[in-house]
């Protein structure tokens, strides 16, 4: 479950991610067996049984089962994470069926956040490829503009890709950041796990500026860039409880 909205009535309404696609349900209140919907928490692994009588239809979930939890992700250090990752699957599947791909990076995503000691890492690691799931990777083996291979030290946002000196535009970069970004793009996620990036305050920006031009503002990324940059925003942080969602039979 990728994101969860409690209602004044105490319904719940849930959007859900799976390998057919992703769509919305409401569990209301009492009414499931056992009046548990604590199984409707975020970032859960659940099979629904729902009912629905035209396929524009808001869904009704009658049952809920728990396939499985991943305690750490409730942790305050892990959490916010957890929420980039989903908030970003939400907004990649807004318009097109990308569940099959995206579900298995999302899941893989959390179930790497619930176990490794660096959910940062993880995350910034996972956050490029679901990108390069719906073909938004910036182009990092060349220079986007002239195709030379470089020395690539710049990077364009709004071009989506590096860019070498004499081309000129873009953010600075220096040689050994854009080495590091083109290891969180392209590169084998086994291996980027074992080498974490020496400037994250940077890649966190480089990435919350990409996904903000190329898909949407993210509420999630952008209280983490906050927070690894060392100025968290006023106010309470943003929890993106609202979606609209549509498709998919379970999760």
């Amino acid at each position: 479950m990728i994101r969860r909205l409690a209602l004044p009535s105490g319904d719940v309404v849930a959007t859900l991610l799976s390998e057919h696609g992703k769509w919305r349900g409401v569990a209301r209140k009492g009414k499931l067996p056992g009046g548990n919907l604590g199984r409707l928490s975020l970032f859960h692994d659940v099979t629904v049984q729902f009912y629905r009588r035209h396929d524009d239809d808001l869904a009704l979930l009658t049952q809920v089962r728990l396939n499985g939890a991943l305690p750490n992700l409730s942790r305050p250090e892990v959490y916010p994470y957890a929420h980039v990752l989903a908030e970003l699957a939400d907004a990649l599947t807004v318009d097109v069926h990308l569940g099959e791909k995206v579900y298995a990076y999302l899941a893989s995503g959390l179930r790497g956040l619930n176990r490794h000691a660096d959910p940062e890492l993880v995350t910034l690691a996972y956050a490029w490829k679901l990108l390069g799931l719906a073909g938004l990777a910036p182009a990092t083996d060349r220079c986007l503009h002239c195709g030379s291979e470089g020395p690539l030290c710049r990077f364009d946002v709004a071009g989506g890709g590096l860019v070498c000196e004499r081309c000129g535009g873009g953010a600075p970069l220096g040689a050994s950041a854009a080495s590091e970004l083109q290891r969180l793009v392209a590169g084998n996620l086994s291996h980027t796990l074992k080498r974490p990036p020496a400037e994250r305050p940077l890649h966190w920006r480089l990435l919350a500026q990409y996904v903000a031009y190329h898909v949407r503002e993210l509420h999630s990324l952008t209280l983490v860039k906050a927070v690894a940059e060392g100025s968290p925003p006023a106010g309470p942080a943003a929890t993106g409880e609202a979606s609209a969602a549509d498709g998919g039979s379970r999760e």
